[in-house]
């Protein structure tokens, strides 16, 4: 089949399996490009979550599900007809119930919003390279950390595979009277007690062992940690999902300075799920920089957190860019 076969029996089946909800298919073309500030932006956050880039033109074919006044959805095309040879129109079918599922959460919260006792425990952080994401940034709440935030979203769903949020916009902080040093440290609260922070050596992170329910508790039992080979200088903090927000858990800074012996270390941030902690006194600052700047091009633009190393001084208890 075709790549427009395909696209024509998809807009079919979709629209005759949603169009009674209101919902409509659009089709967006590689290199379609608008002039339209809301439509560009919709083109770059495409590009980066699709097409690992963030030009003007759009890096592929993808498909709109969307509905007056409601969430979208958008798949890429590549990436259905692929579904399809593995799984037939029932598979494709089921990627877009899932999506219009999420939707709806998505839907429900966004009218309970403005009842700040219904959504404070679904309050979640995350962090972002400020570059990559500064236009979906507007009008959100966040705090800038030298090149990346910790960007404040409410959550819709979460599992062990995926988490689905929406953003937080500075107009709610009125409504629901507190400050955004209030909700962020809100955020950070219950983004912990989702995603516990862990610990692991190096070995953990080369999946040379399996990693389970439970290991890199370095929190509540750090005695039981092992760096693994490289020595107790050098060990990777990392989690499933968010695994670089955990660095700013409450307590978290102060837990690491104090397994490191309470001496200064280099936070290298390696994605936006993991970092390394390192000595100051056994490491160069600019070799770790040259290595993160090495690593960076072998992962997608959008897990990339920052190309800068940071240190945490144990006197100020500040982390900055070095």
């Amino acid at each position: 089949m075709t790549k427009e076969k395909f696209c024509e029996q998809l807009s079919e089946r979709l629209n005759a399996k949603y169009g009674s909800l209101g919902y409509k298919t659009r089709i967006i073309k590689e290199g379609y490009t608008s002039e339209d500030r809301k439509e560009l932006e919709f083109i770059k956050e495409t590009n980066l979550k699709y097409f690992k880039n963030q030009e003007e033109l759009l890096g592929g074919d993808i498909i709109l599900l969307e509905k007056q006044g409601d969430s979208s959805v958008r798949q890429e095309i590549d990436y259905l007809i692929e579904s399809f040879n593995d799984g037939g129109w029932e598979y494709v079918e089921s990627i877009f119930d899932k999506n219009i599922e999420l939707c709806g959460y998505s839907d429900v919260i966004r009218d309970e919003i403005s009842d700040f006792d219904i959504m404070k425990d679904n309050i979640i952080v995350r962090v972002l390279n400020y570059e990559l994401h500064k236009n979906e940034l507007e009008d959100r709440v966040y705090r800038k950390i030298g090149d990346f935030v910790l960007s404040v979203n409410g959550l819709i769903f979460s599992n062990s595979k995926i988490t689905s949020f929406f953003k937080i916009s500075a107009d709610f902080l009125k409504a629901w009277g507190i400050t955004e040093d209030e909700v962020i440290e809100i955020g950070l609260e219950n983004t912990r007690r989702l995603f516990p922070p862990r610990v692991y050596g190096v070995e953990y992170a080369l999946k040379i062992k399996t990693i389970t329910q439970g290991d890199g508790d370095y929190m509540n039992n750090s005695q039981n940690i092992r760096l693994g080979n490289l020595g107790e200088d050098t060990f990777v903090a990392y989690g499933t999902q968010n695994g670089a927000t955990s660095f700013f858990y409450p307590g978290v800074k102060e837990k690491i300075a104090e397994m490191l012996g309470g001496e200064d270390y280099y936070v290298v941030f390696t994605s936006t799920e993991d970092f390394h902690v390192h000595k100051c006194s056994q490491n160069d600052a600019a070799s770790l920089e040259k290595r993160l700047i090495d690593m960076n091009k072998y992962f997608p633009l959008g897990e990339m957190l920052t190309e800068k190393i940071y240190k945490y001084s144990v006197d100020t208890g500040e982390l900055t860019e070095v």
